[in-house]
């Protein structure tokens, strides 16, 4: 079984005027249920020692408290926190963790659903990006004929999730399928799920990326590890199913 954990970064709704997130980022890790303990004790090694052996109760690792060294980074120096996101960032690198992503540049995305559903229609992005994490994820599963199950962070789209797991898994024809994914996924708290953690690390650094190169200021520490991220997560973007997938996308929203 692999286990897909499933997180966002720069999700602001239907607001696609944000001018601090303007890119939006949807991604996904895939551990085998039988390296999942193994990972575990290596993040909380890591986590154990940046505390000298005392982790904090009820610590959860938020990527903007480790980038603004707030909660349990208050005390840290720039550097410290550095060499804690350096450190993750390579346990992911070293076990060759995968990590999948679908960006969505929010100005763009405005005008296609202007174009494509009439001015005033705002489809979360989240929705739409969602479909590319699911076929994106076929390929890995059917090499390693494993079956998998989504592991998802709370969000306010459970029911839409859901629906398009189902009606994913059951198409017809031509149309697009999964059918290596079960079914009903798990939402679960992100504080209980290192996994889930790490991804944000992630896609935070992930997000910074693709906004630097739409123009966005974006600080010097940030670019540090932009090359380590990108070696990390591999871009959905150009999927091969892309075009099916958009259709299939526009055909659920118009119905």
């Amino acid at each position: 079984m692999i286990l897909v954990y499933i997180d966002e970064s720069g999700d602001t709704g239907t607001n696609f005027n944000d001018p601090q997130q303007p890119v939006f980022v949807l991604g996904a890790m895939l551990i085998d249920q039988s390296n999942w303990k193994k990972y575990e004790e290596r993040f909380l090694t890591v986590i154990r020692e940046y505390f000298n052996e005392k982790i904090p109760e009820n610590f959860e690792l938020h990527t903007m408290d480790l980038v603004n060294r707030k909660k349990w980074f208050s005390e840290s120096s720039i550097e410290e926190v550095n060499r804690l996101r350096d450190r993750l960032l390579d346990l992911i690198l070293t076990e060759r963790i995968t990590v999948l992503y679908r960006k969505i540049v929010k100005k763009d995305y405005q005008k296609y659903c202007e174009d494509k559903f009439g001015k005033g229609i705002k489809i979360d992005p989240y929705i739409m990006a969602f479909p590319f994490i699911c076929i994106g994820i076929s390929p890995y599963l059917e090499d390693n004929n494993e079956l998998g199950i989504f592991i998802i962070d709370e969000h306010r789209s459970i029911i839409d999730i859901e629906q398009s797991l189902k009606t994913l898994r059951h198409g017809q024809g031509n149309e697009l399928k999964l059918e290596r994914v079960i079914e009903k996924g798990f939402f679960v708290d992100s504080s209980k799920s290192y996994p889930i953690q790490l991804l944000d690390l992630v896609l935070y650094y992930i997000r910074k990326y693709h906004e630097s190169l739409i123009g966005k200021a974006v600080s010097p520490i940030h670019r540090e590890v932009f090359d380590k991220v990108t070696s990390i997560a591999k871009n959905l973007d150009n999927l091969n199913q892309g075009r099916d997938i958009l259709e299939w996308v526009e055909g659920r929203i118009n119905k």
